[in-house]
């Protein structure tokens, strides 16, 4: 057979798992690559395609630089990218380290022969070299991208059974960095690098044991989220005490992505059920529905929802005008450095027509709010509410969710078939999402009342002590606050120009 030697050749490498991102494993292929590409006599290479990290077992996971090397192999010049070096020239030969590196699926290495039909294109590793426009070695390769793919599938096969299996004990799977709040210390295992050879002594966890000073953090914080106080005050005090386990400080993505999880309610998730978990929670499953369900309504109910609390009506307060969501402000000589502030106000950004003092306002509403919540009427209301709370809540609403999604796949399935009422079907999902909302707003509504119960009865200096974004929550939950447009001019403060109308439990 006749060695092709291409002329300007490009060089692919990939891994498919490298959790800290690192390319040290990359840079070997890389390595092996031109060494390879040396003993057939290639030119050097002018591009290197990496993917890190990246799964060519997934066909719906991205590989990018895997798409900017087909763009360059395809002989329609129409394609190159003028602005990426990568993309904006052809190439005629490719060097990998090995052909699962490059393909693992039947239909990648269909689109690669497809582009290759117009151009003899050499494909080369350390196993040898292919021509791709040969029908004997795409016969060849074909077979090897059938093989890779079953080895994907038994893999993939046998991993889902074990998870299955870790499952059914309450257990998740192993690996990554121990989780925050877990993870007792009961021995040690020997490392070693496969570099160097260096041995290095790593601990073992126990992940189903809890750590009891982070756990009393992580319920403090919870219990704070819940309270009222933002998801920045939360992080802020979260890393005025401790750091993650990782050694880095605590931010707003990775408090979310903690708490979401299932695990701190001593849950675990698998095949989109919750199950008990084989260890116990850092907090209670209801204060876990809880956080989720100010999550799930934070970007609809709360615009700025992270930013920082200056303002106590601020996005809660509404224009009696056009209805839009009042702000505040600075007034005077904020834009001069010279001058001061004179005072701070709400007003409409969309009418620009109603607007009041903030410390007239203030005072009014938490003097309406104080006097609700030392009320004995209202602490009856509450218990009264809770009482006839429907219990199970979150597991009507997670059966629904699977008996919708169940839906949703037969209904795909039969997608072809004539004798299908599409009509119907819509209908019969559209079930779903109503009793999914009524569900999910007793959901809110019950936390609501759990925050209130709280403050109950707390004194004037108690209350001004909260955090302005806990005493925010509060009053967004007692009561819907309109500002009123007014033509009174001067000092001194009209109760009549802001409605308060009280939210029932």
């Amino acid at each position: 057979m006749n060695v092709l030697i291409p002329q300007r050749p490009a060089l692919y490498c990939r891994l498919s798992y490298a959790p800290d991102g690192s390319l040290e494993k990359v840079e070997r292929q890389e390595a092996d690559g031109r060494a390879m590409g040396s003993r057939l006599d290639w030119p050097d290479f002018c591009c290197v395609y990496v993917d890190n990290s990246r799964s060519a077992w997934q066909r719906n996971r991205k590989r990018p630089d895997w798409d900017r090397m087909l763009l360059t192999l395809d002989a329609d010049s129409g394609r190159l990218v003028p602005a990426d070096p990568k993309a904006n020239h052809h190439h005629d030969g490719i060097m990998t380290y090995h052909g699962d590196r490059l393909i693992r699926q039947p239909y990648d290495l269909e689109l690669l022969l497809n582009i290759a039909d117009t151009r003899r294109i050499p494909l080369a590793s350390v196993s040898g070299v292919r021509d791709l426009s040969n029908p004997d070695d795409r016969f060849i390769l074909r077979i090897e991208a059938a093989q890779a793919c079953r080895e994907s599938d038994n893999t993939s096969r046998r991993v889902k059974r074990a998870l299955g299996a870790r499952a059914e004990r309450g257990l998740t799977q192993v690996g990554g960095a121990r989780p925050f709040g877990f993870g007792v210390q009961v021995g040690t295992r020997v490392k070693t690098d496969p570099e160097t050879g260096e041995e290095v002594e790593m601990p073992l966890y126990d992940t189903t044991r809890q750590v009891p000073e982070e756990a009393r953090l992580v319920a403090d914080a919870v219990e704070k989220q819940i309270a009222g106080l933002s998801q920045n005050g939360v992080v802020k005090w979260l890393n005025a005490q401790c750091t993650t386990t990782t050694g880095g400080p605590w931010t707003t993505k990775t408090w979310r992505d903690y708490v979401l999880r299932p695990r701190i309610a001593g849950l675990i998730e698998h095949n989109g059920e919750l199950r008990q978990a084989a260890w116990d929670g850092l907090i209670t499953e209801d204060a876990w529905r809880d956080v989720k369900a100010l999550y799930d309504r934070s970007s609809s109910a709360y615009p700025y929802a992270g930013r920082e609390r200056r303002y106590l009506l601020s996005t809660v307060a509404e224009c009696g005008g056009c209805g839009s969501v009042m702000r505040g402000r600075p007034v005077g000589g904020q834009d001069k450095p010279h001058r001061r502030t004179r005072y701070t106000q709400y007003y409409c950004p969309t009418c620009k027509k109603v607007s009041r003092k903030t410390d007239h306002v203030d005072s009014y509403v938490q003097g309406r709010v104080l006097r609700v919540l030392h009320d004995p009427r209202f602490a009856r209301e509450l218990r009264a509410a809770e009482e006839a709370q429907a219990p199970g809540v979150s597991a009507q609403i997670a059966d629904l969710e699977r008996r919708k999604a169940e839906k949703t796949r037969q209904l795909e399935e039969l997608a072809d078939d004539p004798d299908l009422d599409m009509g119907l079907a819509m209908r019969a999902l559209a079930s779903f999402d109503r009793k999914i909302t009524a569900l999910r707003a007793q959901m809110d509504a019950s936390a609501g009342q759990r925050r209130l119960q709280r403050y109950v009865g707390i004194s004037v200096e108690e209350w001004m002590d909260l955090p302005v974004e806990v005493r925010s929550t509060v009053v967004r939950d007692l009561f819907q606050v309109v500002i009123l447009p007014t033509s009174r001019r001067g000092p001194g403060f009209d109760p009549a120009t802001v409605r308060m109308t009280r939210r029932r439990p």
